[in-house]
């Protein structure tokens, strides 16, 4: 029963992973569309940061699926 229940929580938090991905790259999109011409300092820092975001957060989903596809399947 308890490793059900941390299967199911481990399901639950990369799902939730996966959405945060998700709104990380909407939110890039937006900032870049919402400063397209423009090239201020503060344009290019909510760029970057936005980016930056995107960046770690795909990286936890790769380690995430990594670590996922290294472990044995259960019966």
């Amino acid at each position: 029963m308890d490793n059900l229940s941390r299967k199911n929580g481990d399901r639950a938090s990369r799902l939730e992973l996966i959405g945060r991905v998700q709104l990380a790259y909407e939110h890039l999109r937006d900032t870049m569309q919402r400063y397209r011409e423009d090239s201020r300092p503060r344009a290019r820092i909510a760029i970057a940061a936005a980016k930056r975001r995107l960046s770690m957060l795909n990286r936890a989903l790769a380690l995430l699926a990594l670590e996922v596809a290294a472990q044995p399947e259960a019966a």
